[in-house]
């Protein structure tokens, strides 16, 4: 039997509550996208054995197989094949959907009774945003409503709820740009530099009025512009809270230069997904081609090493296909479902006779 997955990355817009006196901090706005994404294939092997990862790659799979099989008591010996991967401290997801990625095929592989709630928990994801895991899941458009705190202050092992989940217009689109030699922080330095970051008021109260007033309504009346304005502000807002323990707006000096030229290109909105570095410009359709040329000549013009791309929001989850090479069946499971496909038979659909994708 062999358990082949694919997870998709995302853009982490911004946190509505900085502050936290409310009963509740951070609360996540983010948007799960179709490329770039990670794809895995998991089966039963007589030693550990990962194939076409990096050194760090590899590790992090290692330990997550490892954490998976103590917590449930399953053979931590399999073979795994990493098709494709997220790039790694970018701004894009991609601690979150390895981790969910292992740990579901895992689950499936052993028949184990889980859920996505506690999969996260487990693997130490969703401490502060929730929008990996509802990637993971649902996919779409996502805000979630921060953190439980209770009355000391100290954060809910829990990940957030969800609050809003929307598809987004499929005539909506992103170009990202990725710098090469710039990375993001690891989840453990992501730690120490929230821990010195003082709550504020002022910032929570302009970005929860902001994605009330402008960001929401604009969604949902497809208004790209009115939208694009909101997220760059959004962005502002946030980089402003950040700017102690990042040294700026951004994470990095030519992040200013790439967003400006975005919105010089014809970027409705611009932003720097999560610590960075991917910056990100919301597009039309047909305009995001110009808008990756134009990026591109930027990029070579400065001597800038990256990658830039069209990718869209994906309205639907991870994911799982099942292969039986001795009798040919496969199974294919997405957003909590499970679809039985008999290559001699007709299709059939089952229940979830695994839960690893219910919440």
């Amino acid at each position: 039997m062999t358990i082949r997955i694919k997870t998709l990355s995302r853009l982490h817009l911004g946190f509505m509550d900085l502050n936290g006196n409310l009963g509740r901090r951070f609360g996540s706005i983010g948007v799960s996208l179709s490329d770039p994404y990670t794809e895995i294939s998991v089966k039963k092997h007589s030693h550990l054995v990962i194939h076409n990862a990096n050194d760090r790659l590899e590790k992090r799979i290692s330990t997550y197989v490892n954490i998976f099989s103590k917590h449930y008591k399953t053979d931590p010996n399999v073979a795994i094949e990493v098709h494709k991967a997220i790039p790694q401290h970018k701004g894009l997801g991609s601690g979150s959907q390895t981790a969910l990625a292992v740990s579901n095929a895992l689950a499936d592989l052993f028949g184990c009774e889980t859920t996505i709630k506690e999969l996260s928990k487990i693997m130490g994801r969703g401490q502060r945003s929730n929008i990996g895991l509802q990637s993971f899941v649902k996919g779409g458009f996502i805000i979630d409503s921060g953190k439980k705190l209770d009355h000391k202050g100290n954060p809910s092992l829990d990940p957030p709820e969800t609050l809003f989940r929307f598809d987004f217009p499929d005539e909506w689109k992103f170009v990202i740009v990725v710098p090469e030699k710039k990375q993001g922080l690891t989840s453990e330095q992501e730690k120490k530099a929230i821990g010195k970051l003082k709550p504020s008021k002022e910032i929570s109260g302009k970005i929860c009025r902001l994605v009330m007033m402008q960001l929401l309504p604009s969604f949902m009346s497809r208004d790209i512009e009115k939208f694009g304005n909101a997220i760059s502000e959004l962005d502002h807002q946030t980089g402003l809270f950040f700017k102690p323990v990042q040294g700026g707006i951004y994470c990095e000096k030519l992040s200013y230069g790439l967003s400006d030229h975005l919105l010089a290109s014809g970027a409705y909105g611009v932003g720097q997904s999560s610590w960075g570095p991917t910056i990100y410009g919301l597009t039309l359709r047909e305009e995001a081609e110009l808008v990756v040329d134009k990026m591109k000549r930027y990029l070579k013009q400065n001597k800038i090493e990256g990658n830039v791309m069209i990718t869209s929001v994906c309205n639907k989850g991870a994911e799982i296909v099942r292969v039986d090479e001795t009798n040919t069946t496969s199974t294919k499971k997405a957003r909590g479902s499970i679809l039985e496909i008999n290559r001699s038979s007709n299709v059939k659909i089952a229940g979830n006779r695994s839960s690893a994708l219910c919440i």
